[in-house]
């Protein structure tokens, strides 16, 4: 598997190129666009109150996936020199492709493996990880990575470390224990865990296995012994959604890497696998960043688009209601899923905002008002809005046993509120 710089291993050289090619400029446009939404995202709500919907897979995963598939696309860039040369040569610029290549490949698998565990969380043990945890992931990933590929690079660095090896420059043939340790085990590795959790993955969402106070068998399973599961919210069902549709990531992933992790592991025990398929599995995974905006495209338009910018604003309870039951009906694929509203929301007196739908007819109203001797129970003023919120009085009546009742139209609610951001 030599480089002989024949006609055939030069065009199989140049397929390698153009998927680089496509993959970069693939990658590119997508954190191009990223920036550009955070830049206009920024100045428009610059010292303003805003509520955005919550990406409910965190994007920061993805956007590391595509910056890692940026740099492996990176590293195949100097094959162009060695297709034109018919050669390649050692020097400065074979030892930064042997460095790029390692980075973008190592960074591709651990960020695939980390999106693979996330979706398991979200799907199987729903666990609702901290807001951040994704930030801190995309840390560790690039953090494991430099020591991965540092620490041999500092114990080598009096030797030849770096050099061709076969079509492109990497780590020599003396070192194949490094071969194997600094690159190719955190490929199986990530592409075996990742079989393993889709597996697990599929077989409970078929219902072939329960996770409630334990795993059990779907025959076995005695939902009345061990107590009926709460009902599926439509956060829920929509979360799930989401997990699902992030599964075709690591699936693209694998798909990419198999046919050059048989031909590299076919090399290690060596066997002579011919040019062809050696290259032709190299094109394939140097594709997957193209791979990747497809799926972008194709499974979270959402996330393309970008969130509305929403200003905080207070606004009647029947217009909250009618928004809400307006925009049931809407896909909002990558985004956290509406709440809908009870038509007799319960309210905290104590959190409850004053919103500006107050009608001074409300008080008038003999069904919601409970009467009460003037001489030990009046009404009582709701409690002074902060400054910004609207300054209208709304009335609270205490009946005899001393519990506050409020009048059900005068009931306000914010057009967006928090419920918490789903797991990162």
């Amino acid at each position: 598997m030599s480089y002989t710089g024949t006609f055939g291993q030069r065009l199989g050289i140049f397929f390698t190129i153009e998927g680089s090619v496509l993959s970069a400029v693939s990658v590119t446009f997508i954190l191009c666009f990223a920036l550009y939404k955070w830049l206009r995202r920024t100045v428009r709500t610059w010292g303003k109150p805003v509520m955005q919907p919550s990406d409910a897979s965190d994007s920061s995963l993805f956007l590391n996936l595509m910056l890692a598939d940026l740099i492996q696309a990176i590293g195949n860039m100097p094959n162009i020199k060695w297709m034109a040369d018919a050669e390649i040569m050692e020097g400065p610029l074979c030892t930064a492709q042997a460095v790029i290549k390692q980075i973008g490949i190592v960074g591709v698998a651990m960020t695939s493996l980390a999106i693979a565990v996330h979706t398991f969380s979200i799907l199987v043990l729903r666990w609702r990880a901290p807001r951040h945890i994704s930030k801190f992931v995309v840390v560790g990933v690039w953090v494991f990575t430099a020591l991965v590929i540092g620490i041999p690079n500092a114990v080598h660095r009096n030797e030849r470390y770096y050099g061709p090896t076969g079509f492109w420059c990497w780590i020599v043939t003396e070192y194949k224990v490094e071969q194997i340790v600094t690159e190719y085990l955190w490929v199986w590795f990530a592409g075996l865990s990742m079989a393993i959790l889709y597996t697990l993955m599929f077989v409970v969402m078929r219902g072939w296995f329960i996770i409630d106070n334990g795993i059990h068998w779907h025959k076995n399973y005695d939902s009345v012994h061990h107590g009926a599961a709460a009902p599926e919210t439509e956060e829920d069902k929509q979360s799930k959604a989401i997990a699902k549709m992030m599964l075709f990531y690591p699936a693209v992933y694998i798909f990419s890497f198999f046919p050059n992790s048989l031909a590299r592991w076919l090399f290690f025990s060596g066997f002579e696998t011919p040019y062809q398929f050696s290259l032709f599995a190299s094109t394939v995974y140097s594709l997957s960043g193209m791979f990747n905006l497809i799926l972008f495209f194709v499974t979270r338009p959402a996330l393309v688009v970008g969130p509305n910018v929403t200003f905080e604003e207070t606004v009647p309870l029947s217009e909250a209601l009618h928004r809400k039951s307006s925009s049931r009906g809407t896909k909002r694929l990558g985004h956290l899923p509406d709440i809908h509203y009870d038509e007799s929301p319960e309210v905290d007196i104590e959190k409850r905002s004053v919103g500006p739908d107050f009608d001074p007819r409300m008080l008038t109203d003999r069904n919601n008002l409970t009467h009460s001797p003037a001489s030990r129970y009046g009404s009582l003023p709701a409690p002074t809005p902060p400054p910004g919120r609207g300054s209208t009085m709304e009335y609270l009546s205490v009946d005899r046993n001393g519990s506050y009742q409020r009048s059900r139209g005068s009931s306000s609610l914010t057009e967006e509120e928090d419920y918490g951001h789903l797991p990162g």
